[in-house]
């Protein structure tokens, strides 16, 4: 009996180790369940849909990062892609040619994940869904997975799609000194301007006030390049616009 039992201990922990997972994921609303699935909208004028994702090793020693997207439903004309481990790769590429490293207790905060249309100068209404991956590049198992349902909409179709939030593109644009939005925040929320370069650091936050306004941001300390504004309404991102800067 006492052998049974030791055996059957054992087992449980060699299962245990080979299933235990490293790897969790957060995003601006925090930690992000296992194989969670979330809805990032906009509408059909958007001119992106951009994610933005912490990948945090709880484990206990270092390990290598690989991401993987899994298209399980795209819109005609739309594309994803993704920047992670320094690189951005264009959209055919599903897993990351490049490894992140990433140590016991560190959170990378650089993953950006591009939706965007490729053929028209607006979305179609309708619905893309994403599996975005990561994975220990020496184990498969020891993964985190969320699912992603990029939404565009028109205003007042989607309850989920901004719940009549405004934004608009930038002026002047390419901008130079400074470059402003008007913009509509639903009365009773929080409103933000994130400002964020193509691989997804952040350049600016700005606090909005609730109801219709203008922001302008100054652009003067920004390097020349493509910049992405999003509105966010209770933390959450409703709206982005494409923003150029050159001096």
């Amino acid at each position: 009996m006492k052998k049974l039992i030791l055996t059957a201990c054992l087992l449980t922990g060699i299962l245990s180790y080979g299933y235990s997972q490293s790897l969790t994921l957060s995003d601006i609303d925090g930690v992000i369940d296992q194989n969670a699935i979330i809805v990032q909208s906009g509408t059909p004028d958007s001119v992106e849909l951009i994610t933005y994702f912490n990948v945090k090793n709880i484990g206990t020693k270092t390990i290598s990062v690989l991401c993987k997207k899994t298209h399980l439903a795209m819109l005609d004309s739309t594309e994803i892609t993704m920047c992670w481990a320094g690189g951005c790769y264009p959209s055919n590429i599903n897993v990351s040619p490049n490894a992140q490293s990433i140590e016991a207790g560190q959170t990378i905060t650089d993953f950006v994940g591009h939706y965007t249309q490729t053929a028209f100068s607006h979305f179609k209404s309708g619905e893309s869904v994403i599996r975005w991956t990561f994975f220990d590049s020496a184990n498969v198992n020891d993964s985190a997975s969320v699912t992603v349902k990029y939404t565009t909409y028109p205003l007042g179709i989607d309850e989920n799609a901004a719940r009549q939030a405004m934004l608009s593109n930038a002026y002047p644009n390419p901008a130079s000194g400074y470059a402003a939005f008007s913009y509509a925040v639903p009365s009773g929320t929080r409103g933000t301007l994130f400002v964020r370069d193509i691989l997804g650091s952040t350049v600016e936050t700005l606090s909005l006030q609730p109801g219709s306004g203008k922001v302008t941001l100054n652009t003067m300390s920004m390097n020349d390049g493509i910049y992405f504004c999003s509105l966010l309404v209770d933390g959450k991102i409703s709206l982005t616009k494409k923003l150029s800067v050159k001096h």
